[in-house]
């Protein structure tokens, strides 16, 4: 029965091949092209090959199209979180570490780290026809404290490179969400712009009525016009802003690009970060993740100056030596003992110290750094409040109204055009600084809260 066969080489097409074994089966396989991946041999298990890779590409494709299809949703600052944490390139790193130190792990679990040796002789004798076989196995012991002592090393590794993956998603849920609120605020300068560009215009439309009606000359006019122009370059370059923004928005969650990336949220709501700042513990009572990062790499240390301690005492191996003649056969057991007389292993004893006086070192120092950059965050961070508060609350909302009284007074011909634009200025200004203060205390927050480590 005849079956199709996929032909390797670029070009070709799928064609009938005759039943396995026969004549033309074995001319098609003498011509099949001899191209291998990776050493293997394109012949006829290339089917198998095929669907491997070809599933293999589906799932690849699927999982590449995965954060294209995230930048649909509207991000919040939640979701910015989430996806830092799980869909970085920075966090899937930092799990494959940890995969590494597993496999690690099961390496020092192993019974030991020798694998048995089986050694066979045969020949005969110089002066007659009579032969003799022999053979030994040797079976090394992993037994006493070194195998006790490696695994604590590999299980306080495992347990570092968890901690270091739980703290680099805290740096990374740090810097995306310092991103989120930077195109927040981006999207919030542009809306002042775009304000702005609307007053303009009826500033403009009002000029051109007094202008029509004779009460304003045409300077009035052109100054309005100019203002117009400002008002257009100024809302293009915050757009330039914000995109600039999304981008590296996107670049942090590891998103391919930043088009259609649409965000949603409130840059003025700090309410994560006033319980954060409300909470009274210390840097030592958070026990964040770099921390206990830190104590775990110490106990590696320990450990593996324990194991190296250990290393002088003897390796055995129990040796079973099997011999056959024509005369007799013989079974003789025995014993082996490794000797440490030439390399006592004072090096690595040397070596284990030195790591576990740096790895207490790096967790006084960590310590210390931690205190520092939550006492620091929390002035900060009341600070950046306080003043985002008082524009907010005070300043903004008189800015606002006089802007509004002097446009219509200057519709009612009360105001002169300078005098307009004097206060225009000052609105527009005291918007972008409630922008910018509002920003500076998110940005504090977010500080806060890494410095805490209450991110994610």
């Amino acid at each position: 029965m005849a079956r199709r066969r996929f032909a390797g080489a670029p070009g070709a097409r799928l064609r009938d091949r005759a039943a396995p074994g026969s004549p033309a089966s074995r001319s098609a396989d003498a011509t099949w092209p001899a191209i291998g991946l990776r050493g293997v041999p394109m012949g006829r298990g290339f089917s198998l090959l095929a669907w491997t890779c070809a599933l293999s590409g589906a799932v690849a494709l699927n999982v590449a199209a995965q954060p294209a299809e995230e930048t649909s949703l509207p991000l919040t600052a939640s979701r910015v979180i989430e996806l830092a944490s799980t869909c970085s390139p920075e966090a899937r790193i930092a799990a494959a570490r940890v995969e590494e130190a597993r496999g690690r792990l099961t390496s020092a679990r192993v019974f030991s780290q020798e694998n048995p040796v089986l050694e066979a002789l045969s020949g005969r004798s110089w002066r007659g026809p009579a032969g003799s076989t022999e053979l030994e196995l040797a079976v090394p012991l992993g037994y006493g404290l070194g195998r006790a002592y490696r695994v604590q090393e590999a299980t306080a590794t495992v347990e570092r490179e968890t901690l270091h993956a739980a703290d680099a998603r805290r740096l990374l849920a740090g810097r995306a969400l310092a991103s989120f609120y930077r195109v927040l605020h981006a999207e919030m300068q542009l809306g002042i712009a775009e304000e702005g560009r609307r007053l303009a215009g009826e500033q403009r439309r009002i000029a051109e009525e007094k202008v029509e009606a004779g009460d304003a000359a045409r300077l009035e006019l052109l100054v309005a016009e100019t203002e117009v122009s400002r008002g257009e370059s100024a809302a293009e370059s915050a757009a330039g802003e914000l995109a600039l923004a999304q981008l590296e928005l996107a670049a942090v969650l590891g998103m391919p690009s930043s088009q259609g990336l649409r965000t949603t949220g409130d840059l003025a709501d700090r309410s994560r970060f006033d319980a954060i700042a409300a909470d009274g513990r210390t840097a030592g009572e958070r026990e964040r993740a770099d921390l206990r990062a830190a104590r775990a790499d110490l106990a590696a240390a320990a450990a593996s100056l324990k194991q190296a301690r250990a290393a002088w005492i003897p390796g055995i191996a129990l040796r079973l030596s099997y011999g056959e003649d024509q005369e007799e056969s013989t079974l003789r057991p025995g014993l082996a003992v490794s000797l440490p007389i030439f390399d006592q292993r004072r090096g690595e004893r040397q070596q284990a110290l030195a790591r576990r006086l740096r790895a207490q070192i790096e967790l006084e120092a960590r310590r210390a750094l931690a205190a520092v950059e939550l006492e620091g965050a929390q002035a900060a961070y009341r600070r950046a409040a306080a003043a985002a508060s008082e524009i907010e609350v005070t300043a903004l909302p008189r800015a606002l109204e006089t802007e509004a009284l002097a446009l219509a007074g200057y519709e009612a011909g009360k105001f002169d055009l300078p005098a307009l634009l004097i206060v225009r200025r000052n609105a527009l200004e005291t918007r972008r600084e409630q922008a910018d203060r509002l920003l500076s205390a998110a940005l504090a927050g977010v500080d806060l809260a890494v410095a805490a480590g209450a991110l994610p």
